[in-house]
């Protein structure tokens, strides 16, 4: 009887859900992507980021800012996370050959957390690093 107990509060309890908040806390990212072929200047940015319950999202600058940008995306109990970037990128001031005017950012991390760090890719063609860090 206590055994089948034991099994039913066992598959009651969200264990993944348990391991993914394990990576909850504050976190420091460090992205950075490379100059382009068709001379898109590389740049580094260092922002903020909180995960609760699972959830992260992080945050350059101030939203509507030129340039601003959200990272956003769930961890997965084993460390993997799809995170989106959306933001505005930079003015002239940021990027002198093709930005006149702020455009939109919008691309895709495939990211591996395990403990207090954490690496991520930008999904595309542009090569872009990120580093997570407790």
């Amino acid at each position: 009887m206590r055994l089948v107990l034991l099994a039913v509060v066992c598959a009651c309890l969200p264990w993944g859900s348990l391991h993914a908040q394990s990576f909850d806390g504050e976190w420091s990212v460090l992205h950075v992507c490379e100059s382009t072929q068709e001379g898109a200047r590389g740049y580094t940015w260092r922002y903020s980021a909180r995960v609760k319950d699972g959830h992260f999202v992080g945050q350059f600058r101030e939203k509507g800012q030129s340039p601003s940008m959200t990272l956003e995306g769930r961890i997965k109990a084993d460390g993997t996370a799809s995170l989106s970037a959306r933001g505005i990128s930079g003015s002239a001031e940021f990027n002198q050959k093709f930005a006149t005017t702020a455009t939109p950012i919008s691309f895709e991390v495939m990211a591996k957390f395990t403990g207090a760090t954490g690496t991520g890719d930008r999904v595309g063609s542009r090569v872009c690093k990120f580093t997570f860090t407790r």
